[in-house]
C-alpha cells in the first residue's frame, strides 16, 4: 500500500474557493463509499476544516488514485478547485500528513485544534468501514507524534487556535473596557465551546451564546457563570445591542444575512470562523459594520509565535526521522501481504485441483474427504519454504526485490489466464 492525498488548503486557496471543496459529516460518508468502489483505491480518510479540504487514500496504484481523487473534487463539488488542487504520494504525502496533525501546516503554527480535527477524521472514517490497517497506522502515528512533540517543546502552551486568535483580537481592539463588551456566539459545537472557554480566560464579562438546537448549550453555564442563552430565532434582535458577534457553526447556509440587519447604532464587529462561511458578505457593507472571516487572521502574530518558528524547524528535523521508521514498517509489512497472497494462491490451485479430479473420478464421500486433504496438505507444503525465507527477511532492498519478483510471476500467471480464457 502506498499514501496518497490530494486536497486544498490556506497556503494558495481564496476563502471562497475553499468553502467550495468543504464537507459535512453526511457528504465525508458519502464520499467514502462512493471512493471505495474504485478498485485503486483501499482505504480513504477525508479531513475537512475551516482551512483545508484533504482525502487521504491507501492504493497499490498511486498515479491512478491520485487521478480518481482529483476528478472526485472537480465533479462532485466544483470546476473552480482544479487550478488550486494539490496532490502528494508516498513519502511526501506521509510527511503533509505529519505537517498537518502537528499544527506547521496550520494558517496558526502550531494551533491546537487540528490535533483533534484529525482523530475525529480517523474515527469518521473507521465508523464508515472507510480505513484499515494502513491508513490507521498512519495516522495514529502521526497523532501519537504530535502529542510527544507538543509535550516536549511545548509549543502549544499557551492556547492558540482561530477561536483563541479571534478573541485576543477582540480584547487588542478595545484594551479600556474589553471586559465590557458584549459578545454573542453563535454555534455551540468545538469552536464555539473554545471561544466561550478563551473570553472567560481573558475577562471577558458578558457572552451570548445561541445555537440553531440546544447542542452542548446546557455546560455553557459551567464554563462561563455570565453567559446569557439565546434562542436562536432571536439572533436579529439580540444583534443590536451587541458590541461583537463570532459565528462557528456547521451549518451549510448563510445564518446572518445583510437584509435582516437593521441598523446599527454603535459599532459592531463580525467574526466569521466558519467554512462554508455563516456570514453573507454584504454584511461586510453595511454601516458601522466590520467583517473579518477566517483569512483575516493568518498574519495576526501572538507573543509567542517567535519561539513557535524555532521549535517548528525542530519538529520538523523529528518528523523526518520518524517517517524513517514508518516507511520501514510498511515496507516489512509488504512482508506480510506476501505471505497471504502465496497462502491464497496455494488455496485456489488446491480447490480447483479437488473440483478438477472429483469431477472425472468415481469416489465415495469418504475417499473425496481423504483425497481433498491430501490435496490441501500437499499445496500448503509446496508455499511453506517460500514463506519461512520471506519472514527471515531483513533487508529493506531484498523485500522490494523480492516483492517486485513475487508481483511479476503473479501478473504473469493472470495474464496467462487472461489469454488462455481469450483463445
Amino acid at each position: 500500500m502506498k499514501l496518497v492525498v490530494v486536497g486544498i488548503n490556506h497556503k494558495d486557496t481564496p476563502l471562497e474557493i475553499r468553502e467550495k471543496g468543504a464537507f459535512i459529516r453526511r457528504t465525508i460518508n458519502e464520499g467514502i463509499d462512493e471512493l471505495l468502489l474504485h478498485k485503486a483505491i483501499s482505504e480513504v480518510i477525508i479531513l475537512s476544516t475551516c482551512n483545508r479540504s484533504e482525502i487521504y487514500v491507501a492504493t497499490s496504484e498511486p498515479d491512478q488514485a491520485a487521478e480518481i481523487l482529483q476528478d472526485f473534487y472537480i465533479k462532485e463539488k466544483s470546476k473552480l478547485l482544479k487550478p488550486y488542487l494539490f496532490e502528494k504520494k508516498e513519502r511526501e504525502a506521509l510527511y503533509h500528513l505529519y505537517e498537518v496533525v502537528t499544527g506547521l501546516d496550520s494558517m496558526i503554527l502550531g494551533e491546537d485544534q487540528i490535533l483533534g480535527q484529525v482523530k475525529e477524521a480517523l474515527e469518521i472514517s473507521q465508523e464508515q468501514q472507510g480505513c484499515g490497517k494502513y491508513l490507521t497506522k498512519m495516522f495514529r502515528e502521526a497523532v501519537t507524534f504530535t502529542k510527544k512533540v507538543k509535550t516536549e517543546y511545548k509549543i502549544s502552551e499557551t492556547p492558540l487556535s482561530l477561536s483563541s486568535t479571534a478573541i485576543k483580537h477582540v480584547k487588542r481592539t478595545y484594551p479600556e473596557d474589553f471586559g465590557e463588551k458584549k459578545i454573542m456566539i453563535i454555534g455551540s459545537g468545538k469552536m464555539g465551546i473554545l471561544a466561550l472557554r478563551y473570553m472567560k480566560a481573558e475577562g471577558f464579562q458578558n457572552p451570548y451564546m445561541t445555537n440553531r438546537t440546544y447542542h452542548h448549550m446546557d455546560r455553557c453555564e459551567t464554563i462561563h457563570e455570565n453567559v446569557v442563552r439565546v434562542y436562536y430565532e432571536d439572533r436579529y434582535e439580540l444583534l443590536e445591542d451587541m458590541d461583537v458577534v463570532i459565528s462557528a457553526t456547521a451549518s451549510p447556509h448563510i445564518i446572518l444575512k445583510a437584509d435582516l440587519m437593521k441598523a446599527r447604532k454603535k459599532p459592531l464587529i463580525v467574526i466569521d470562523l466558519a467554512l462554508p462561511r455563516d456570514i453573507e458578505e454584504g454584511v461586510g457593507d453595511l454601516p458601522m459594520v466590520e467583517l473579518l472571516t477566517i483569512d483575516h487572521f493568518k498574519d495576526i502574530m501572538d507573543e509567542k509565535m517567535a519561539y513557535r518558528v524555532e521549535v517548528a524547524k525542530k519538529i520538523e528535523q523529528e518528523i523526518q526521522v520518524e517517517i524513517e521508521g514508518l516507511l520501514s514498517w510498511i515496507t516489512h509489512a509488504k512482508v506480510d501481504n506476501m505471505v497471504k497472497d502465496l497462502n491464497e494462491t496455494s488455496r485456489q490451485l488446491a480447490e480447483e485441483t479437488i473440483e478438477i479430479l472429483l469431477g472425472k473420478m468415481n469416489l465415495d464421500e469418504k475417499e473425496e474427504k481423504f483425497m481433498a486433504k491430501i490435496i490441501r496438505s500437499k499445496f500448503r507444503e509446496m508455499v511453506m519454504p517460500p514463506i519461512k525465507q520471506l519472514k527471515q527477511l531483513d533487508s529493506e532492498e531484498a523485500i522490494l526485490g523480492i516483492e517486485k519478483t513475487v508481483t511479476y510471476l503473479f501478473s504473469s500467471k493472470q495474464g496467462e489466464k487472461h489469454d488462455s480464457t481469450a483463445v
